[in-house]
């Protein structure tokens, strides 16, 4: 690291701050945080970033490639973690409790600074399943050393709790050591294991459960819900994570990638939909409904895009989405605009049907209270959401943290959470990769699971190298 920071500089003003902070400390009888952020004297690559944060307890990815804007997390000052979804509003308190008497010297630049990075799990009220056991319903990290791409510039943020017994010689020795030891020059794997078998439920199986999704559409019980399904990967040897991100980011520079590793297994995607997004108390988000191929030749690209725009299965599917989220925010912002017509998003082998949403957050209300306020949004759960949710339940037991809320809340207030779609856990060997689609009135069961196939897609190509 001592070719793009002054480890000196480090020292010194670690040693500086954390007197300080102990002082402080001493005089409340409670810990406290320090968060120092640094220039950096060069730009640095996200996946060799990413890669030299290995091997840590907690390491956290999030990148916009199309933004320049890239978040890298390592190691954890302050771990925010609890059971159950109604938990987030004890995360939020007590994450601004740590900010109030937080020592903090950053940048008036977005993504810089004291920020929590991590996710939640989708349905919180079903038994877990056994391949999710190292996530929690909810956790939210403040990483030890957080890497950020923002602005045009590259910054370092340490943060580090000092209680007041601390030695303090010894913690900035420590924060030093494990700073230099990373290799920040290593691109990290070029290529990923071979494949050695796929397994995944009949195409059978998931149309019967599609089939009876439209008989309770039919019979009143449901007007939409979506139906996931999963294709496992077992390879030869350990997967590549970092390389399996460098390869979406390329793939998918209008999506967010995303990636929470908890030093068991991961969790990670690139996610066309975003939750919400605050910046400066603005508010904006996409909703996200109803889905069609890539055609293989522009005329033929042309014609699907015109048959998506003109399905009114697709447009009622769309619509859902859109007036549930609108109603969900007209209590908790002002000036609360959308599209009066969906717009078409082209990524490389899917076009979706997208609405834009933007407003401004009433004063009090925060990013993690609209999170909670919106999921699950009926682009990856249904409508009625109790009637969707007990539906999923007893079809797919436990989803995890997929199609669940992922993202970051920095100290000012602002953030971003995505939507976990197109999306896998990864642990050693094997990747389990999830894929949905919405059910409504007239959807052909075939179908719907040809546009699962078209949604794994990314994550086949980032994983896989079939023999």
């Amino acid at each position: 690291m001592t070719d793009v920071i002054s480890t000196a500089l480090v020292k010194r003003t670690l040693v500086e701050f954390l007197t300080q902070g102990q002082k402080q400390a001493r005089q409340a009888n409670e810990s406290v945080l320090v968060s120092l952020s640094y220039p950096l004297l060069c730009n640095m690559n996200s996946q060799a970033c990413f890669s030299a944060c290995e091997p840590a307890t907690f390491r956290a990815f999030w990148r916009r490639p199309d933004e320049d804007f890239w978040l890298i997390g390592k190691g954890s000052a302050v771990e925010f973690i609890s059971d159950g979804f109604t938990s987030v509003d004890k995360v939020a308190d007590r994450y601004n409790s740590l900010l109030k008497t937080a020592l903090i010297e950053a940048p008036d630049i977005r993504g810089v600074g004291p920020i929590i990075l991590g996710g939640f799990r989708f349905d919180t009220e079903v038994p877990k399943d056994a391949n999710w056991r190292c996530f929690p319903d909810s956790m939210l990290v403040l990483p030890r050393f957080l890497f950020t791409r923002s602005g045009g510039s590259t910054w370092l943020t340490i943060n580090t709790i000092v209680v007041p017994e601390a030695d303090v010689a010894l913690q900035v020795e420590a924060l030093v050591a494990e700073l230099q030891a990373m290799d920040i020059r290593s691109p990290g794997k070029k290529h990923q294991p071979v494949i050695k078998h796929v397994h995944q439920d009949s195409s059978e199986q998931y149309v019967r459960y599609v089939r009876s999704a439209l008989k309770d559409i039919g019979e009143g019980r449901l007007i939409k819900v979506v139906l996931a399904r999963r294709k496992i990967l077992y390879a030869d040897r350990q997967f590549s994570l970092a390389y399996a991100l460098g390869k979406l980011c390329r793939n998918y520079p209008d999506c967010a990638t995303f990636a929470i590793d908890n030093g068991e297994a991961s969790f990670f995607g690139s996610t066309p939909e975003s939750l919400v997004r605050i910046n400066r108390g603005h508010l904006s988000l996409t909703c996200l409904a109803g889905s069609i191929a890539r055609g293989n030749s522009p005329e033929e690209d042309i014609r699907l895009e015109r048959q998506l725009f003109e399905s009114s299965k697709e447009r009622i599917e769309h619509a859902a989405v859109v007036v549930s989220v609108t109603t969900s925010l007209k209590d908790l912002c002002g000036d609360l605009q959308w599209d009066r017509e969906p717009r078409i998003l082209k990524l490389r082998n899917v076009q979706h049907l997208l609405t834009s949403v933007t407003g401004s957050l009433h004063s009090g209300n925060s990013i993690l209270g609209i999170v909670k306020r919106l999921h699950p949004t009926p682009s990856v759960a249904g409508v009625p959401t109790d009637r969707a949710m007990s539906f999923i339940c007893n079809g797919e037991n436990d989803r995890g943290w997929y199609a669940a809320p992922v993202g970051w809340v920095d100290h000012t207030g602002g953030g971003e959470f995505a939507v976990g779609i197109r999306s896998a856990l990864l642990d050693d060997k094997r990747a389990i990769l999830y894929a949905g689609a919405g059910i409504i009135e007239g959807s052909d069961p075939d179908r719907e699971f040809q546009e699962t196939e078209l949604k794994f897609q990314p994550l086949m190509a980032a994983l896989g190298r079939s023999r």
